[in-house]
Protein backbone atom coordinates (compact mmCIF):
# COMPACT_ATOMS: atom_id res chain seq x y z
CA UNK A 1 0.00 0.00 0.00
CA UNK A 2 1.21 3.54 -0.88
CA UNK A 3 2.75 5.28 1.94
CA UNK A 4 0.50 8.51 1.22
CA UNK A 5 -3.46 7.81 1.19
CA UNK A 6 -5.70 9.87 -1.28
CA UNK A 7 -7.57 12.98 0.43
CA UNK A 8 -10.82 11.10 -0.56
CA UNK A 9 -10.15 8.90 2.08
CA UNK A 10 -10.47 11.54 4.64
CA UNK A 11 -13.87 11.22 6.06
CA UNK A 12 -12.98 7.54 7.13
CA UNK A 13 -10.32 8.52 9.64
CA UNK A 14 -12.16 11.69 11.45
CA UNK A 15 -10.79 10.47 14.30
CA UNK A 16 -6.84 10.11 13.67
CA UNK A 17 -4.73 12.48 12.53
CA UNK A 18 -4.98 12.04 8.80
CA UNK A 19 -2.12 13.58 7.23
CA UNK A 20 0.43 11.41 9.94
CA UNK A 21 -1.25 8.06 8.52
CA UNK A 22 1.13 5.88 6.44
CA UNK A 23 -0.16 3.14 4.56
CA UNK A 24 2.58 0.69 4.83
CA UNK A 25 2.73 1.31 8.73
CA UNK A 26 -0.58 1.60 9.27
CA UNK A 27 -2.21 -0.47 6.20
CA UNK A 28 -3.87 -2.93 7.97
CA UNK A 29 -5.76 0.30 10.17
CA UNK A 30 -6.22 1.65 6.90
CA UNK A 31 -7.72 -1.78 5.53
CA UNK A 32 -10.13 -2.69 8.60
CA UNK A 33 -11.45 1.20 8.49
CA UNK A 34 -11.97 1.00 4.77
CA UNK A 35 -13.83 -2.34 4.80
CA UNK A 36 -15.89 -1.78 7.38
CA UNK A 37 -17.25 1.85 6.64
CA UNK A 38 -15.23 2.45 3.02
CA UNK A 39 -17.44 3.44 0.01
CA UNK A 40 -17.51 1.23 -3.15
CA UNK A 41 -14.91 3.66 -4.75
CA UNK A 42 -12.76 3.47 -1.71
CA UNK A 43 -12.87 0.13 -1.38
CA UNK A 44 -12.05 -0.20 -5.32
CA UNK A 45 -9.13 1.85 -4.37
CA UNK A 46 -8.28 -0.52 -1.39
CA UNK A 47 -8.32 -3.55 -3.71
CA UNK A 48 -6.01 -2.06 -6.01
CA UNK A 49 -3.52 -0.67 -3.22
CA UNK A 50 -3.40 -3.38 -0.93
CA UNK A 51 -4.23 -6.69 -3.03
CA UNK A 52 -6.78 -9.49 -2.41
CA UNK A 53 -4.65 -11.61 -0.79
CA UNK A 54 -3.54 -9.11 1.85
CA UNK A 55 -6.77 -7.97 2.08
CA UNK A 56 -8.31 -11.72 2.57
CA UNK A 57 -5.83 -12.39 5.17
CA UNK A 58 -6.51 -9.10 7.64
CA UNK A 59 -9.82 -10.36 7.33
CA UNK A 60 -9.31 -13.99 8.38
CA UNK A 61 -6.46 -12.66 11.29
CA UNK A 62 -9.37 -10.93 12.38
CA UNK A 63 -12.39 -13.74 11.74
CA UNK A 64 -14.35 -11.54 10.02
CA UNK A 65 -14.88 -8.88 13.14
CA UNK A 66 -16.07 -5.60 11.74
CA UNK A 67 -17.55 -6.58 9.20
CA UNK A 68 -21.88 -6.84 8.63
CA UNK A 69 -23.17 -10.29 7.47
CA UNK A 70 -23.72 -8.80 3.60
CA UNK A 71 -19.76 -7.51 4.07
CA UNK A 72 -18.52 -11.11 4.76
CA UNK A 73 -20.71 -12.80 2.39
CA UNK A 74 -19.85 -10.45 -0.33
CA UNK A 75 -15.88 -11.64 0.21
CA UNK A 76 -17.01 -15.12 0.88
CA UNK A 77 -17.60 -15.11 -2.62
CA UNK A 78 -15.37 -12.61 -4.47
CA UNK A 79 -12.38 -14.85 -2.32
CA UNK A 80 -13.86 -17.99 -2.53
CA UNK A 81 -13.43 -18.60 1.38
CA UNK A 82 -15.01 -21.83 2.64
CA UNK A 83 -19.10 -21.59 3.82
CA UNK A 84 -18.34 -23.15 7.55
CA UNK A 85 -16.08 -20.76 8.04
CA UNK A 86 -17.53 -17.41 7.76
CA UNK A 87 -21.05 -19.21 8.63
CA UNK A 88 -18.56 -19.72 12.80
CA UNK A 89 -17.53 -16.14 11.93
CA UNK A 90 -21.14 -15.14 12.18
CA UNK A 91 -22.39 -17.92 14.51
CA UNK A 92 -20.15 -16.45 17.13
CA UNK A 93 -20.83 -13.05 16.33
CA UNK A 94 -25.03 -13.27 16.83
CA UNK A 95 -25.03 -10.47 19.04
CA UNK A 96 -23.25 -7.66 15.80
CA UNK A 97 -25.81 -5.25 15.20
CA UNK A 98 -26.73 -6.08 11.87
CA UNK A 99 -28.91 -9.06 13.68
CA UNK A 100 -32.20 -9.08 13.12
CA UNK A 101 -33.12 -9.55 17.30
CA UNK A 102 -35.58 -12.64 18.58
CA UNK A 103 -38.30 -11.86 20.21
CA UNK A 104 -38.19 -13.25 23.96
CA UNK A 105 -40.69 -16.20 24.42
CA UNK A 106 -43.94 -15.23 26.50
Amino acid sequence: MPYKLPNSLKPYFWDVRFKQLDGRRDGDLVAARLLESGSWQSILWLCRAAGDDALQQLVRQRGGRGLSRGQLRFWQIRWGLPKRLVDGWLKRDAHRFDKTPQRAAS
